[in-house]
């Protein structure tokens, strides 16, 4: 298992992950160009030689612009051809060697974010500050609350999402596998649905279970995040045991929060109710060794904008977590 850094790569980001012990990056794309519609060969290849010199391996790409992709979440007009932009990603990540895309099939939301949260004024340990949901504040949202707006219908159904998300591994897949490049796919945060009228599929450990089996193949696989999962219903452990053991694990959002849906909060990473020592065996009783990331890390009193502190605090929890075992 490997200690990764997420954040916008400035060579102070990347020294400053290099000190704490990271060795990979995930994410890496918040200096790429966003008006071509996929990730171009050229600026890959600059932004990992940027990573090498900073002496850490880019273990993933995360993140795919909401306005590159919402036409194939929603089933609209032109989702082809943003299914062959995806495509060409794919081609350009493997040419760059980059083994691992990550995404989301849920929508953005326009606070700016796929992880919808009602609450980033909550409470916690000795006044930290972090974020919460409750479902019964986001009941009465309507299709303006997405990032592109949906405004085409009043209701978009289970059934549609799976079959736009089916579609799309269908034409995409068998293009990873000849790029060589793995797909994870992180859950819908928060767990539950619908949300403004729009089904969230990815729910439960059994939708995650269904996603790896629509299209098998050893590149169609997950973005496991311990935060999300432990908010659906059932033992986190479990789910890292059954996806693991099935090398479906491509990557690891690593973080706590207390509750499940329908409401939940954000946690320091040694408090919530999952017990993350033993999330951190079972990842290494299945093998699992990839990048693994902290996540939706608490505002302290005293931290910088980009949070340099708090996220120290759980990269070294982290750390000490895999060292141990």
């Amino acid at each position: 298992m490997k200690l990764a850094i997420s954040g916008t790569l400035t060579d102070e980001f990347l020294t400053y992950g290099r000190q704490l012990g990271a060795t990979d990056v995930v994410g890496g794309t918040h200096e790429l160009g966003k008006d071509r519609g996929y990730y171009d060969f050229n600026d890959l290849m600059w932004q990992k030689q940027k990573i090498v010199v900073a002496g850490l391996r880019w273990a993933v790409l995360e993140g795919v612009p909401a306005e590159w992709c919402h036409k194939i979440k929603l089933g609209l007009p032109g989702r082809d051809e943003q299914i062959d932009n995806w495509c060409r990603s794919l081609r350009n990540m493997g040419e760059a060697g980059i083994p691992v895309l990550g995404y989301f099939f849920s929508l953005r939301s326009r606070p700016g974010n796929f992880g919808l949260r009602t609450s980033r004024s909550t409470l916690s340990r000795g006044g930290a500050v972090v974020t919460s949901f409750d479902y019964e504040l986001i009941k009465g949202a309507k299709g303006d609350y997405w990032d592109p707006p949906v405004t085409h219908v009043d209701e978009i159904t289970d059934d549609e999402i799976w079959a736009n998300h089916e579609y799309f591994l269908k034409a995409v897949i068998p293009v990873a596998e000849e790029a060589g490049v793995k797909m994870g796919l992180h859950p819908d945060d928060p767990p539950i649905s619908p949300i403004a009228g729009v089904a969230r599929v990815f729910r439960s450990h059994d939708a995650l279970k269904k996603h790896i089996e629509l299209v098998p193949s050893d590149y169609n696989g997950l973005g496991f995040c311990h935060g999300t999962i432990s908010e659906m219903d059932g033992d986190v452990k479990d789910a890292i045991r059954y996806f693991g053991e099935r090398g479906k694990i491509f990557y690891v959002h690593f973080r706590s929060v207390s509750g499940t849906v329908p409401a939940f909060t954000e946690t320091f990473i040694d408090e919530g109710h999952a017990d993350v020592r033993e999330s951190m065996r079972a990842f290494k009783e299945v093998g699992f060794d990839g990048a693994m990331i902290d996540d939706h890390v608490p505002k302290l009193v005293v931290d910088t904008e980009q949070s340099h502190v708090a996220h120290a605090y759980a990269m070294g929890y982290m750390k000490s977590l895999l060292d141990a075992v």
